[in-house]
């Protein structure tokens, strides 16, 4: 192959290569056909539109009953104005306030299987307008309890307030005799006050400057401060002399 040859090949080669453009680049609109402008197409329905409900939604509309029948025996409860679109914890919340049990207590099982509270009656497969399901009370719940009855904790608040009340009636009847010649010996926070006198005295600077031990310290630090044990002596001496002919 000839120099020449190889030229025009490595020419024509480039020539295909794309044209990479730098950055800042910016192109003449002069040198560009004018082009008819673009129209995006219009949409079928760009808003929904309120129309005649379609049977799909009648089917999610239309009332459902549930049964809801103890496993371990009871009565027997029917919760009524139920949709497709209900929740099992909106059941749940029914047959809590009909039953008088609590709603953490409360396990629902559709199918002997249990029911989440966020499944709707259609997610479960239900399409049906009565629908059976179990409940099981978690936690040793009581199997039947009527709307009214009170609940335990109730009951026993109440108990307690009663055996207190009839346990504080007799004390408040009955007057503590004072004798006063003999008065009622001192409190702890009296003794401990008591105890701690003296030792607040003794933290006075008179008692801090009858006290040996301040000397001897007076002495230790005019030694080390003027580094001569017998200077230090004799000036602890002297102040001592002072002090007691003062």
């Amino acid at each position: 192959m000839s120099e020449v040859t190889f030229a025009k090949t490595f020419l024509a080669t480039l020539d295909k290569r794309p044209i990479k453009l730098p950055a800042d680049h910016v192109s003449d609109p002069r040198k560009y056909p004018g082009q008819s402008p673009f129209v995006l197409p219009r949409q079928t329905h760009p808003f929904p539109r309120k129309g005649p409900t379609s049977s799909g939604q009648q089917a999610k509309n239309k009332t459902v009953t549930a049964t809801l029948k103890p496993m371990r025996g009871g009565e027997t409860i029917t919760v009524s104005d139920l949709t497709l679109q209900s929740t099992i914890h909106d059941v749940k919340t029914q047959y809590a306030q009909k039953s008088g049990q609590a709603q953490d207590k409360i396990k629902l099982l559709l199918n002997k299987k249990p029911a989440a509270d966020l499944k709707t009656l259609s997610e479960l497969g239900i399409d049906g307008e009565t629908v059976e399901l179990t409940v099981m009370l978690m936690g040793g719940a009581g199997g039947a309890a009527t709307p009214n009855a009170a609940s335990p904790a109730v009951e026993k608040s109440e108990a307690i307030a009663t055996g207190a009340a009839a346990a504080a009636a007799p004390v408040a009847a009955d007057k503590m005799d004072i004798d006063p010649k003999n008065p009622a010996p001192e409190s702890e926070k009296a003794k401990v006050e008591a105890a701690s006198k003296p030792a607040a005295d003794a933290n006075t600077a008179e008692s801090i400057l009858k006290s040996e031990e301040f000397w001897s310290d007076l002495q230790g630090f005019l030694s080390q401060r003027l580094r001569d044990e017998g200077e230090g002596q004799k000036l602890a001496k002297v102040f001592k002399e002072a002090y007691g002919k003062k």
